[in-house]
């Protein structure tokens, strides 16, 4: 049988890209043929990206305006921009060409996708901020499966929404969606509740790149290890100067070279050895051979848990349920900063046996499920 899964895949952040290969492989184990619907929004194209960059750069915008003719000035600018933004992407854009397996067709609209139906016995809703309509930019509902036939099975795995609350007008449009599911799972406390309060059963299950053992995860290493030496990794997703500061304390209190991973040209000058964008095996590789790790992504976290490596986390400024509940679920809320002036997870041991103790009991659990819901199903033909 068939599966197509929908998911963030083609988003420029390495914690997207190896979910969604997590969540290939999960089906996969189950002896499911399996493919990735390459459904990329118009808004998440680096041309249209690099006009929302040029729209909010004050400075470009006065150097296209100082010639002449500005317009031509603008097309380039755009032009090097999207060249810049597809550069970026490129470790992602990589990985998925060798290692996810994806419809032959690209759909840049729902209607595009609905219209032009990838065909499958079972159509996924798969991980990461999938139901997030903050950070999707309203409701999308390709994310909903609103494309797939009535007479489908439809499923989702470790779906997030991101947000505690969402308004009783969200409520209302995506009640009807999500009440076609034949089965769904979320990845944090937060969200079950939520469905829960709306008259929807889920199932809290574990992130897909947990779902993966450590083992499983190191055949992806790019080699031997990148850093000969012991190494603070500091893996940073939202600006904050306070942040910076702390891990070079933290660094140096652990007497550790401190790398961070770069994104923007602006990492450069920061303190530490900056990797600039480094390829989804180099990610890996960087995380399990790390002494310590300090972020503020709920994926950061979930493979340095995974690798049993020492880490301190931090709450992004906006969605940081997810942290927080998997911190929970491994018992290790110590792990969560809260004030930039302790240095006290330093001192506190992570118990890596418990840890991974429960991690293997959720993996269980999880798989269990979803044989179960599929099982279900197919039973039923």
């Amino acid at each position: 049988m068939k599966v197509d899964i929908i998911t963030l895949h083609n988003i420029n952040n390495y914690g997207s890209v190896l979910q969604t290969f997590a969540t290939q492989e999960v089906f996969r184990s189950l002896g499911y043929e399996t493919e990735v619907i390459d459904y990329c929004r118009q808004n998440n194209l680096p041309s249209y990206l690099a006009r929302e960059v040029l729209n909010r750069n004050i400075r470009l915008q006065k150097v296209a305006f100082l010639w002449k003719n500005s317009k031509v000035i603008k097309k380039l600018l755009i032009k090097l921009l999207t060249i810049k933004i597809a550069h970026s992407k490129t470790p992602m854009s990589q990985f998925m060409k060798k290692n996810i397996n994806l419809t032959p067709r690209q759909y840049t609209s729902y209607s595009e996708l609905k219209n032009n139906l990838p065909t499958a016995d079972i159509y996924v809703t798969g991980s990461d901020q999938v139901w997030n309509s903050s950070y999707n930019g309203g409701i999308d509902q390709a994310y909903y499966l609103g494309f797939a036939p009535d007479n489908k099975m439809k499923i989702a795995l470790a779906a997030s929404i991101g947000n505690a609350e969402i308004s009783s007008v969200e409520r209302e449009k995506i009640y009807p969606l999500l009440s076609r599911y034949h089965a769904i799972s979320v990845r944090e406390v937060s969200a079950v509740n939520l469905l829960k309060s709306m008259g929807l059963n889920s199932e809290l299950v574990l992130d897909p790149t947990l779902l993966l053992n450590s083992d499983e995860w190191k055949k992806l290493d790019s080699g031997r290890p990148l850093i000969n030496e012991g190494y603070l990794l500091m893996y940073q997703l939202n600006a904050n100067s306070k942040m910076d500061e702390y891990a070079v304390k933290l660094a140096k209190k652990l007497n550790l070279k401190l790398i961070r991973f770069g994104f923007n040209h602006s990492d450069k000058g920061k303190a530490g050895h900056c990797i600039m964008h480094p390829s989804v095996e180099q990610f890996i590789n960087l995380f399990s051979n790390a002494s310590y790790v300090l972020t503020d992504s709920f994926h950061a976290t979930a493979f340095s848990l995974n690798f049993g490596i020492k880490f301190t986390s931090i709450l992004p400024p906006k969605f940081g349920t997810r942290i927080e509940s998997i911190l929970q679920l491994t018992e290790t809320g110590d792990r969560l900063l809260t004030d930039f002036n302790d240095f006290s997870s330093v001192e506190n041991n992570i118990d890596v046996s418990k840890v991974q103790q429960i991690l293997d009991t959720e993996r269980k659990r999880t798989f269990n499920w979803l044989s179960n819901a599929l099982n279900v199903e197919e039973n039923k033909k």
